[in-house]
């Protein structure tokens, strides 16, 4: 017996010791427009400790988000800065529509280094012969630069200053480059605005020309952590993590409610 025992004891002792070891938690993957980027950081130590689930970010422009996911990358959850993009992998059948909901809203802003002389408080100012460089998103793949030359375009001013324009990969590069004054002004999130030290907001983009900011969000079809996924949504839901979106400058809805449904004209939109 007691050779018996002694044969058993090293194993015991690993079972023992394998026991004493701290599970690891699950992991979601969670693809999010680049604006989101301090407010997921701020998130995700809350997000574990609330749910058990490790919330890994891939910070990018939405549209550059959306061709990963449609090439099959590794992606749990979706975050876009847009509705038209959510709405192309909608109608490709990426998304579990189900859990397709409006997180929250943004609002567009111009921003100018901290120091600059420039006197901009509209957009007819941005024609100035003393503006030469507009730095905006690219809008064929991040929604903040659709965003600002459609509102630009309605402003009547977009072929005046559609020389003076340089896009750029996502929003964040944009206000990168208006902070160390590669460019005289710079059209961002106000959430981005309020990010930075080295930067001050000189106008909004208001009125009923000024565009409808959603940031939707919808677990992906193909996730191989659905259930862990849920959990994610259900906490960026949460009144918790509402307080910590709002401290950051977003707007929320009045309560979380579906985005609308993807249409032909949408779809056809989505590359944004």
């Amino acid at each position: 017996m007691n050779s018996l025992k002694r044969k058993l004891f090293p194993f015991l002792f690993l079972g023992l010791c394998l026991l004493a070891l701290p599970l690891r938690a699950q992991e979601v993957v969670v693809s999010a427009a680049a604006s989101l980027k301090d407010v997921l950081g701020d998130l995700a130590p809350l997000c574990l400790k609330s749910t058990g689930v490790t919330l890994s970010t891939n910070l990018a422009a939405s549209g550059v988000l959306a061709q990963q996911i449609k090439s099959g990358a590794p992606v749990d959850i979706f975050i876009s800065a847009d509705d038209e993009t959510m709405d192309g992998l909608d109608k490709a059948g990426l998304i579990q529509t189900d859990s397709r909901t409006t997180l929250v809203t943004n609002t567009l802003v111009f921003v100018v280094p901290v120091d600059s002389k420039l006197k901009i408080d509209a957009p007819a100012a941005l024609t100035a012969d003393t503006i030469t460089h507009i730095g905006i998103g690219d809008p064929k793949t991040v929604p903040a630069g659709h965003y600002a030359t459609t509102y630009l375009e309605k402003m009547k001013v977009l072929t005046a200053i559609q020389s003076k324009l340089v896009p750029l990969d996502n929003v964040r590069t944009v206000l990168a480059h208006v902070a160390a004054g590669n460019v005289d002004v710079g059209a961002v999130y106000r959430t981005d605005a309020l990010s930075e030290k080295k930067v001050r907001e000189v106008f909004a983009a208001t009125g009923p020309d000024a565009p409808v900011i959603h940031y939707p969000i919808a677990i992906i079809k193909a996730s191989k952590a659905a259930a862990a996924a849920e959990k994610v949504r259900e906490f960026l839901l949460s009144d918790a993590a509402r307080a910590v979106f709002t401290k950051y400058g977003f707007a929320l809805p009045e309560k979380p409610a579906p985005a609308k449904a993807a249409t032909p004209a949408a779809a056809a939109s989505s590359a944004k």
